[in-house]
């Protein structure tokens, strides 16, 4: 249950992002989200194996890793676009 919550959070977080990058830095609509979704999983369940979240039932802290992880990693990929982009 939980990592469902995950990846349907880290869709619409990376959807919704994806409105508000510039057109010259972003990937499209999957790329952000596909990366939104592996940032949001992997931060939630890192939360969730050292403890700080509910393990076998709905969270909000493991939600609210998920969103975070899923802001941090467009975040990078926003800024390795940026840096590494042909002109």
């Amino acid at each position: 249950m939980n990592i469902i919550s995950w990846i349907f959070a880290s869709i619409a977080v990376g959807m919704l992002v994806n409105l508000i990058i510039p057109r010259h830095l972003s990937v499209g609509f999957l790329g952000t989200a596909g990366m939104a979704v592996l940032g949001g999983v992997v931060l939630a369940f890192l939360v969730t194996v050292f403890g700080f979240a509910a393990e076998l039932s709905f969270d909000v802290r493991s939600l609210a890793a998920a969103v975070a992880g899923a802001l941090g990693a467009i975040a990078v990929m926003t800024l390795w676009m940026a840096r590494y982009q042909k002109r």
